[in-house]
């Protein structure tokens, strides 16, 4: 029985905080040290006790703590040595990366510090050098290991003769994929002003990421009214950054955008799966049946369903059984799992990835040839990572059909993703 090459959608990957200094222009260096003063005392990661604690339960927070970050085993976010054997342990063969939140002149994650009476906002010249030093440290990253990593590269649209020459500079140094900024309300995905970006994407074949609180349809990030109480501040910040995130696969199709670029491919990642095949059903019926004036066939000539088959794919992290057992319904050619590394709701969490697996893949009957769609090859094709090198890590790594397929024999998960329903994913 050949082992299954697991390749994940949904990996996360920042310096520490210090380290940035050494990728930042020399002119930013005295602004820069005097934002670590201010770090060392407020900042804090997604996996730091101040983080989880505003939207988890206490023994979920000491659990964690205790078994994942005390024992280092999250520390190969910073440092690939760890992640290598950490993705070993898990099963896992590569990774798509995108950045965690921990950024040059980053002090809270968005969602923390919507929530948080304490912040800091860097100029558009910080977060500008900021971008650019997490696309340089994450080349050198992932050079130890080039051929187990698609990395993602942060850029900024406003300025679009920047952004291409950034992209470029990208694709060339290695990088496969760019991510999805915020966009600015006067320029949405479909303003002739990104025309170019999204042509570029097309010649190079670099696929556009859109992932959860780093992309949406605004600038605007989503924030709490002052004072909101924290026991519902997390349910209510989380929904928003969804609906900024996943209403960009609207943008694209009704206004257009994938029709006129029809070698665009769009990835949805860290926001579930179903709301995708809930989304299409629904942009098709306006398409077809509803009340919408019928000249907008001149602009959206194919259903929304056609333009997702040819052009869409999910980074099904944060995968339920019922999504599993809707495979077919959302598309196993679009669904590429992802183990959400080192992040607390991710895969890596106790009971581990093969525990997660089974009690989704395992639960819903999912078949190896589809399993091996949606953990690997979907991704690899995606991507164009080189294949043979990926297989011969996953054979050395050994995660075989039986460790993931066989459904479980108890409940493994009592709290978690792994149980949620399709009606609002989330």
């Amino acid at each position: 029985m050949k082992s299954i090459t697991y390749v994940s959608s949904d990996g996360h990957a920042v310096a520490r905080m210090p380290k940035w200094r050494e990728y930042l222009p020399a002119r930013l260096h005295q602004d820069f040290d005097d934002f670590l003063t201010v770090y060392k005392q407020y900042g804090s990661k997604n996996f730091d006790r101040p983080a989880l604690e505003a939207r988890l339960d206490p023994e979920e927070v000491d659990s964690f703590t205790d078994q994942l970050v005390k024992t280092g085993r999250v520390d190969g976010v910073f440092e690939m040595d760890r992640r290598l054997v950490e993705l070993d342990r898990e099963g896992i063969a590569g990774e798509v990366l995108f950045p965690d939140f921990g950024l040059a002149f980053q002090l809270l994650s968005p969602a923390h510090s919507s929530m948080s009476a304490i912040n800091v906002t860097p100029t558009e010249d910080q977060e500008r050098e900021a971008r650019r030093a997490y696309n340089r440290w994450l080349v050198d990253y992932c050079s130890e290991a080039p051929h187990r990593f698609a990395g993602l590269a942060l850029v900024d649209f406003d300025d679009v003769e920047t952004a291409l020459a950034e992209i470029r500079a990208a694709k060339e140094s290695g990088l496969r994929g760019v991510l999805l900024p915020f966009m600015d309300d006067d320029y949405p995905v479909y303003h002739e002003r990104n025309t170019p970006i999204w042509k570029l994407l097309e010649e190079l074949g670099m696929p556009l990421e859109v992932h959860t609180g780093t992309s949406g349809i605004t600038k605007r990030r989503p924030r709490l009214a002052p004072g909101t109480d924290p026991r519902f501040g997390a349910a209510l910040s989380n929904q928003q950054w969804f609906f900024i995130a996943r209403q960009v696969l609207d943008q694209f199709i009704m206004s257009g955008t994938l029709e006129k670029h029809p070698n665009l491919q769009l990835v949805f990642t860290e926001m579930g799966s179903y709301w995708a095949a809930a989304t299409i059903e629904r942009l098709d019926y306006s398409l077809s049946g509803a009340f919408l004036r019928r000249d907008i066939r001149q602009v959206v000539p194919r259903l929304a369903s056609e333009y997702f088959a040819r052009q869409v794919s999910l980074g099904s992290s944060l995968f339920s059984t019922a999504e599993a057992q809707a495979r077919h319904q959302i598309g196993v050619d679009r669904m590429m799992l992802g183990a959400d590394y080192p992040h607390h709701e991710g895969s890596i969490n106790a009971p581990g990835t093969r525990a997660y697996l089974r009690a989704t893949l395992g639960a819903a009957g999912v078949t190896e040839d589809e399993a091996r769609k949606m953990m690997g090859d979907n991704i690899i094709k995606l991507f164009g990572m080189d294949r043979a090198a990926l297989e011969a890590e996953g054979e050395r790594i050994g995660l075989m059909p039986s460790d993931i397929l066989t459904p479980p024999t108890e409940n493994l998960y009592p709290r978690g993703d792994v149980h949620r329903p399709l009606v609002g994913v989330g």
